[in-house]
């Protein structure tokens, strides 16, 4: 059939149409944060934050005593103090009068659209620094301090490729990863045995952090004496392995976008914790132009609390 002749039509006369805009904003960039949400809090109240770790004597078989001895007392060893430097992390932004005024989808003023999306942001980048292989640093009038990472912390109860080395346990040098040739393919036994070192030193890991492409070797490779389940009355194929039941407790497994994906991270949660010299906090700059400037800032640090209890699969190949 064909159009009417000179009948309106939004083809050829379209000026006061309005536009359908929808209200909803989307934006798919991850900004899910496991490892930091997961830690307890903790003040700190100076730039570099300090704690403790001590260690039970090794047991002895031997400890019998001669009824009514005379006792000599036994020598004691010190506690060790262990530190890490607090980072300043940033988000500044500026919205100008005008763009505030106007009348913007999915938002009520621009400038709370854009302190919501740094907020996210400034999240995914502590998550991120959480995780790296970094060595702490106190800084200086033109060096920013820096917090040293999950890696650089781990010291024992290691799986590495040839070449790769820890770190020392005091987060004041970074772990030597392997040349990209030893990289190995992640294998139970490479996790076991770590589980197992982690256990036998004191530490109970409740824990598993790895990359997408290492979950999913976990997931399709591991046996653990399990069976792929299918269940036929919803038709579902279960192949995902989200906990792994050890010999030495259970461990949930957690991909982490954020996280080095050569890495697979086997933590005791309570041997973790977030001091913080500065919660998140917004201020509003003085204004020297026909804008708004904002500050988001926060100043935290990492505590290991004792390293020993913690290990991880290191150098690992993620394709």
């Amino acid at each position: 059939m064909a159009m009417t002749t000179n009948a309106v039509n939004t083809f050829e006369l379209n000026a006061g149409l309005k536009d359908d805009l929808s209200e909803t904003i989307s934006n798919i960039s991850p900004f899910d944060t496991p490892f930091l949400s997961s830690l307890a809090k903790s003040k700190a109240t100076s730039t570099k934050m300090e704690w403790l770790k001590d260690a039970l004597d090794s047991p002895s078989a031997t400890n019998k005593q001669l009824e009514g001895d005379n006792y000599t007392a036994t020598a004691q060893t010190d506690m060790t103090r262990l530190d890490n430097m607090c980072q300043i992390s940033a988000k500044a932004f500026a919205v100008s009068g005008t763009q505030n005024a106007t009348d913007h989808a999915g938002v009520s003023t621009y400038s709370a659209y854009v302190l919501a999306k740094s907020g996210k942001s400034l999240r995914t980048d502590q998550e991120t620094t959480l995780f790296q292989n970094g060595a702490k640093a106190s800084g200086n009038t033109t060096t920013a301090r820096a917090l040293a990472g999950v890696n650089s912390w781990i010291s024992a109860n290691t799986s590495k490729g040839t070449g790769g080395a820890d770190a020392n346990g005091t987060g004041s040098n970074a772990r030597t990863d392997a040349s990209t040739g030893n990289r190995r393919a992640l294998t139970e036994d490479m996790l076991k045995a770590v589980v197992k070192s982690v256990w036998d030193n004191g530490g109970d890991a409740t824990k598993i952090y790895c990359g997408s492409f290492n979950k999913q070797k976990i997931s399709s490779a591991f046996t653990g004496g399990a069976t792929i389940q299918a269940d036929s009355k919803d038709k579902t194929l279960y192949t995902s392995i989200s906990v792994y039941e050890s010999d030495f407790g259970s461990l949930s497994i957690t991909p982490s976008r954020h996280m080095r994906t050569r890495d697979l991270l086997v933590l005791d949660p309570s041997l973790w914790g977030l001091g913080v010299l500065r919660d998140y906090a917004v201020d509003k700059l003085a204004k020297i132009s026909d804008s708004e400037s904002y500050l988001l800032t926060t100043e935290y640090t990492l505590m290991c609390k004792n390293p020993v209890g913690n290990g991880g699969v290191f150098d690992l190949t993620d394709a």
